[in-house]
């Protein structure tokens, strides 16, 4: 069966050549997870997503976004590039905001809102398939480093020179380079691996480094380590990122995707394997 999941995921995943913690990062990232599942969990899984991958899922929070104004602040948690962690108080109630719902959301980041939908796919009742899209999602987001830090709107206006190239043309769109963009898609890119080469890449990091050991931990914790790892990798306005910064943070950028993949797959066997019966 895992062979099976293995293929299909590789036929999915192999056709795009842009990557990131875009669609297709998130796919990547949803793809390993979902190979790790017990046969039983994910059947349940593809059961409340209409026999839908995970990964054809992994995007959905973002392309509702729009619709969903008040899910904006769920993606990612502003702690303070000079703060040392998450602190509730602060960067999960943000009533200033001009988004829809902020002045009463008290569970308004994405650390929040992993326990709140992994509670509600953990219930019988509800929308189940859509706590499991969110979910998907959010375990991705927390592991993008930049999505942790609340600086200059997590990196997307600190403006920088990648491999040289001041724009950016990253999902179709050609626009100016960004630190924040140049994590979601730009230093995976950069590695030249297909989709399913980088699936297959993630499952052999994880085995080879034991990275499946004792990984539990908490939503808060999960965001504590990438804002760490987005402090180390802080480019000022104007900067560049080159080979001598691919070299030092790509490491990072792929342990981060193998810890999502692991922390989701375990989120969803924790919550679903528990409760296999409610639909």
């Amino acid at each position: 069966m895992r062979q099976i999941i293995a293929i299909s995921l590789s036929v999915f995943l192999g056709s795009a050549n842009v990557f990131g913690w875009g669609p297709e990062g998130h796919a990547i990232i949803a793809a390993v997870a979902e190979a790790r599942l017990t046969n039983a969990t994910r059947d349940t899984a593809l059961a409340l997503l209409g026999n839908q991958t995970l990964a054809s899922i992994a995007s959905w929070a973002d392309e509702v976004r729009a619709q969903r104004d008040y899910t904006y602040n769920w993606h990612f948690v502003d702690i303070p590039k000079s703060s040392n962690a998450f602190l509730e108080s602060r960067d999960c109630f943000l009533p200033a905001d001009k988004h829809q719902g902020a002045a009463t959301d008290h569970q308004n980041c994405v650390v929040d809102r992993i326990t709140l939908f992994e509670q509600a796919l953990a219930t019988a009742g509800g929308n189940r398939e859509e706590a499991l899209k969110f979910l998907v999602h959010f375990v991705g987001d927390v592991h993008q480093p930049f999505h942790s830090i609340g600086d200059a709107a997590g990196g997307n206006t600190i403006r920088i020179s990648l491999f040289g190239s001041t724009n950016c043309p990253f999902r179709g769109k050609n626009a100016p380079c960004n630190l924040h963009s140049a994590w979601d898609d730009g230093l995976i890119e950069h590695t030249g691996r297909s989709q399913s080469q980088y699936v297959t890449f993630i499952q052999s990091l994880i085995a080879q480094q034991h990275l499946d050991a004792n990984q539990p931990g908490q939503p808060a914790d999960w965001a504590n380590a990438a804002h760490k790892l987005a402090q180390a990798a802080w480019v000022n306005q104007g900067g560049s990122i080159d080979q001598t910064y691919f070299n030092a943070q790509i490491n990072a950028v792929n342990t981060q995707l193998a810890l999502a993949a692991i922390r989701l797959a375990n989120a969803i066997e924790q919550t679903l394997g528990a409760n296999p019966g409610a639909r």
